[in-house]
């Protein structure tokens, strides 16, 4: 069994929500146990009287950061499946500034202001309406925000990458912070007179105590990821090229643009559907429902194992690339759109009718008008009379010839469930 769950199709989307549910339940129950529910204790730590806080989040970040690297190594965790949120680094420095003033005037971030308003306190419940007041007028301010937001735009980063450095150096550096920061919060506690010394764990107890073996034993584990290498299954993917070969001799490594047409005309079952060209080309017109995924941010992008994937760009070329780099990440349900968006231009958009087709073709003519006429397109040549409803009609006049990546025609919006 592989984790992320989630991303292997252990589970679906609506338990995965439960699952949430439920892990914030006992976040909460945690926080609230560890006094964290009480603004006074939490504002304490800004007069370095009382560092429970930044204990408990040294604590957290440390498990989980060595939790997840080993059980990547031992290849219990595809590390590479799970999402890294985008830096975006101007928007988030102030959102950081933000966070931080309001935790030293109101004693609350906002996780701990929902656990404390859950006992009843009326100042965490005060918090939390100035917290959703922000969430409104961010939201109403957003048009004229989205460029301040989208600048400083770096993508998917770590600090390995930046600092280009090892991952297992980077756990090792960060357990030895921690530690250090223990030892630190400690001596702050005795030096301002709130915690006499010999209750510190690490500084004022006498021999091997349960928290000096934990520090030990994290600072060994830390150690000994410094030496163990990239936690990351990617550099050892390999290409099964016979595999692939007979996938594509089967012709099961694409769909058509009469099918996808079809699948998103019922609107069931819509597969998440990627365009691989750059944004300028995507912005001036891409397939409805798609999302852009250029070719650089690919293998950064987050997938799920049990979702079905249509890829597609100008040709066939960048998404044959494409589908075997998703392909050797064990994606099973990719496909390619053949022919791309030349294709959606030609057969789909502005299909070619007969000059005069014959009484069985007209259920395919009149399929090929209704489905253009769907998309905004308009069907070129042509001049028979054509069935609709059981109406004749004319067939619209043929437009000019539209090259591939032609100026989007507004529809209608309709729901579509991805």
């Amino acid at each position: 069994m592989d984790a992320p769950f989630y991303k292997f199709g252990l589970f679906g989307e609506n338990t995965s929500l439960l699952v949430a549910f439920a892990i914030g339940l006992g976040f909460g129950f945690f926080l609230e146990r560890a006094g964290f529910g009480s603004g006074n204790k939490l504002a304490r730590q800004f007069y370095f009287r009382d560092m429970a806080v930044l204990k408990v989040m040294f604590t957290a970040i440390v498990t989980a950061m060595l939790g997840v690297y080993w059980l990547s190594r031992v290849g219990f965790l595809d590390l590479s499946q799970v999402y890294l949120v985008p830096t975006h680094l101007w928007a988030q420095t102030l959102g950081g500034i933000v966070l931080g003033i309001g935790f030293v005037v109101g004693g609350y971030c906002p996780g701990t202001s929902v656990v404390a308003a859950a006992t009843g306190r009326v100042d965490a419940m005060l918090y939390m309406l100035g917290m959703f007041a922000g969430m409104v007028v961010v939201g109403f301010a957003m048009p004229s925000l989205e460029g301040f937001l989208n600048a400083a735009d770096f993508g998917q980063v770590t600090l390995a990458t930046q600092w280009n450095i090892s991952y297992g150096v980077l756990v090792a550096l960060v357990v030895l912070m921690a530690a250090g920061a223990f030892l630190a919060s400690e001596w702050a506690e005795v030096k301002t007179g709130s915690q006499p010394r010999a209750t510190q764990p690490l500084l004022g107890a006498k021999g091997l105590t349960r928290s000096r073996r934990l520090v030990l034993g994290f600072v060994g584990l830390g150690i000994f990821a410094a030496m163990a290498g990239t936690p990351y299954r990617g550099a050892d993917v390999q290409v099964r090229a016979q595999e692939l070969t007979q996938v594509v001799s089967r012709e099961a490594d694409h769909v058509t643009v009469e099918d996808l047409a079809d699948r998103l005309i019922a609107g069931t079952e819509v597969p998440r559907l990627v365009d691989l060209r750059e944004p300028d080309v995507f912005a001036r017109y891409h397939l409805p429902g798609a999302e852009n995924l250029p070719m650089a941010k690919l293998s950064s992008a987050d997938w799920r194992a049990d979702e079905t994937v249509l890829i597609y760009s100008g040709t066939d070329e960048r998404a044959a690339q494409a589908w075997v780099l998703l392909k050797a990440r064990r994606l099973p349900r990719v496909y390619t759109v053949k022919g791309g968006i030349e294709a959606w231009n030609d057969r789909v958009l502005f299909p070619r009718i007969a000059e005069s087709p014959s009484a069985t073709d007209l259920n395919d003519v009149n399929k090929k008008i209704s489905v253009a006429k769907h998309f905004g397109g308009q069907p070129r040549g042509g001049s028979a009379q054509t069935e609709v409803k059981g109406t004749p009609m004319p067939l619209p006049p043929p437009p000019a010839e539209v090259p591939a990546g032609a100026a989007p025609v507004k529809k209608k919006a309709k729901k579509e469930g991805c």
